[in-house]
């Protein structure tokens, strides 16, 4: 029976985890949480647990599937804490080893671990793309993924007035996840103008076909915005943050289809905290 290790428990890991255990083999799923669900299923900590936590997630129901699935399975083993900092190429037709590290991520005695699988599955997620503009070092600007993280795993507000702008439909659902902590979304700014995603899909419509199932999704955060009178605009950007030493206010500007920002389009809008994100990039480290 073949030996499978997952490392990343989030959507994509308990996913193929289910997966592999459905086709008979031996699953290891190892994740740095202390708890299942990765970036996207993030929870409070155990010692305060929400009474309503699927109101914070999407697919919160398919989650409780997977992860009653699998933490009742004698045949999959489950290791949370667990940091991965080797991998090393086995003999040929050998197994590799995989090194790790068990225990609090910043506290002593962690246990060393070596796993010889006979294949991994590498599910380590993503971390936000963000362009720099002046100020982006500021106390008070914040990626998506970290506002998300907040408010997810700890219910904590990064500001009372937030501006969310950058590239792509992740916006949506991070401006619906400040809402739910309490934060005024002043607005969603993206980048994109309407002409760029038509343009893409436009000579190939069909390939939408697999994604009809987030239409739902999409409509749920529009009646959110619409619900909040939250603001959203296309062809606008963030190009500055000012304040001493936070946040005060941000440059929102009008943007070509490339990004560029369109002298005398500028316009001021007072912020204690500003979230920006332009999609993502894979997290590549254990792969390389």
């Amino acid at each position: 029976m073949r030996h499978i290790l997952i490392i990343g428990a989030g959507p994509a890991g308990l996913a193929a985890a289910r997966a592999a255990r459905e086709k008979g083999a031996l699953v290891t799923l190892v994740d740095s949480a202390d708890q299942l669900g990765g970036q996207f299923w993030r929870h409070l900590p155990p010692t305060r647990p929400a009474s309503r936590e699927r109101l914070m997630h999407h697919g919160w129901a398919a989650f409780q599937r997977l992860r009653a699935a699998l933490t009742g399975d004698a045949g999959c083993r489950i290791i949370t804490g667990a940091q991965v900092w080797a991998i090393e190429a086995g003999e040929p037709g050998g197994a590799p080893a995989v090194h790790l590290v068990v225990g609090d991520s910043d506290g002593h005695g962690r246990a060393g671990v070596i796993l010889n699988p006979d294949a991994i599955i590498l599910a380590t997620g993503a971390h936000d793309r963000t362009l720099p503009f002046p100020g982006w070092d500021l106390p008070g600007v914040f990626t998506g993924g970290a506002a998300q993280a907040l408010a997810k795993g700890e219910r904590l507000a990064i500001g009372d007035r937030v501006v969310v702008a950058g590239a792509g439909p992740f916006l949506l659902p991070v401006a619906a996840s400040l809402v739910k902590t309490g934060s005024r979304v002043l607005g969603v700014f993206e980048a994109n103008r309407a002409e760029n995603p038509l343009h893409g899909w436009a000579p190939k419509p069909w390939q939408l076909i697999p994604a009809a199932s987030k239409a739902r999704e999409l409509a749920g955060y529009l009646g959110g915005q619409l619900r909040h009178r939250i603001p959203y605009r296309l062809g606008r950007a963030v190009v500055a943050a000012h304040g001493r030493d936070r946040v005060e206010s941000v440059t929102i500007a009008s943007v070509t289809a490339d990004w560029v920002p369109i002298p005398g389009s500028e316009r001021a809008i007072a912020a204690d905290a500003v979230c920006v994100s332009h999609g993502f990039t894979p997290r590549l480290e254990l792969a390389i």
